[in-house]
């Protein structure tokens, strides 16, 4: 539990983002002020991926910790959004959590088991990574998720749809997709090395670093999949709204219209690039977020590009997973273990 007025946090804070002082109220948290920029819990262990609902806040572990015991994995763990406490959904396990994605209702996530010793290929099969499901309503901590598939190549993204769950699986070179419910896995795409991939119900988009491209497909039917774009940086994590593509290169975020026609570029929305590759990206309102791990950097840039690219955040410890909503733009610090929230109202 931590407690203190707004000229302390300020003078604590001060070094990690000059020039960010003003005093906001976390919801729920009327008896504390807090800086724009704020730690949320610190000591984690090589925290990542993170991922946001209307309550709480989301994130994977890479690597366990003291309160893991003895464990080879990492963690899962939730921190409602208005409290400071941490909590462990998963028991100790030597399962190492990569990504995530969350619903109304549960959490997803892959992960990699640190003590698979047997061969695990293409050709050999193996059962080291796998697909997970949890209840958010379920006791914790869980001995383990439901299990949507196992196999080789580790899911590196996952995108939600109504109904199924899709992985892009670099390692396998495939897109894999399976019922939310349960079921067979299927293999919506092979070949390249998937890396990006997004959804907005019907249409599940890709990139392929591997083979410079973007590519989509049309799932309410048996059309084949189609190759978008041709592009000539490697496009990396990937985000979509309704009307546009947000993709990473390795020195800039790009932006592509859905409904983009034959001839039709990407455009750059940093007009001097970013200082080293970007690596993560969020969407939310009228601003995509970035996070720079090597110059220990967050940044905003307007979707339409008619903005500057603003520093957020500075002296960050390898920022890397970032999730954005109403109620601030929240990141992963992976070298110095911290969960960070930004909010500027």
């Amino acid at each position: 539990m931590r407690s203190s007025t707004c000229s302390a946090v300020t003078l604590a804070l001060a070094a990690l983002a000059p020039g960010l002082t003003g005093c906001a109220k976390i919801a729920g948290l009327e008896d504390r002020q807090v800086l724009q920029l704020m730690t949320l819990a610190e000591n984690q262990a090589e925290p990542r991926a993170i991922a946001l609902d209307d309550e709480a806040i989301y994130w994977i572990n890479g690597r366990s910790d003291g309160t893991q015991g003895s464990s080879t994995g990492g963690a899962l763990r939730r921190q409602i959004k208005d409290d400071w406490a941490v909590t462990d959904l998963l028991a100790p396990s030597s399962e190492v959590p990569d990504a995530i994605a969350l619903d109304a209702t549960h959490i997803y996530w892959s992960s990699s088991d640190a003590d698979f010793e047997g061969p695990c290929d293409s050709d050999a099969g193996g059962d080291r990574d796998k697909l997970w499901k949890l209840p958010k309503a379920a006791p914790v901590p869980a001995a383990g998720g439901e299990s949507l598939w196992a196999s080789c190549g580790a899911a590196l993204a996952i995108a939600l749809s109504a109904d199924n769950v899709y992985s892009a699986r670099p390692g396998a070179n495939r897109i894999t997709w399976v019922p939310k419910r349960g079921g067979n896995r299927t293999n919506l795409t092979q070949g390249g090395k998937p890396l990006g991939v997004a959804t907005d119900g019907t249409l599940v988009y890709w990139t392929n670093p591997e083979n410079m491209t973007i590519s989509v497909i049309d799932t309410s039917g048996d059309a084949p999949e189609k190759e978008l774009l041709s592009v000539p940086e490697p496009p990396g994590p990937l985000v979509l709204d309704e009307a546009n593509l947000y993709w990473l290169t390795g020195n800039n975020v790009m932006r592509y219209s859905r409904s983009g026609s034959d001839g039709d570029v990407a455009a750059p929305l940093a007009d001097d690039g970013l200082p080293s590759p970007p690596t993560g990206i969020a969407a939310y309102g009228d601003y995509l977020y970035i996070t720079v791990k090597a110059s220990e950097s967050v940044y905003r840039i307007r979707k339409d590009g008619a903005g500057t690219l603003d520093l957020i955040a500075a002296n960050q410890g390898g920022p890397s997973g970032i999730a954005a909503d109403g109620t601030g733009v929240y990141w992963t610090n992976t070298d110095s273990g911290e969960i960070v929230r930004f909010n500027d109202e």
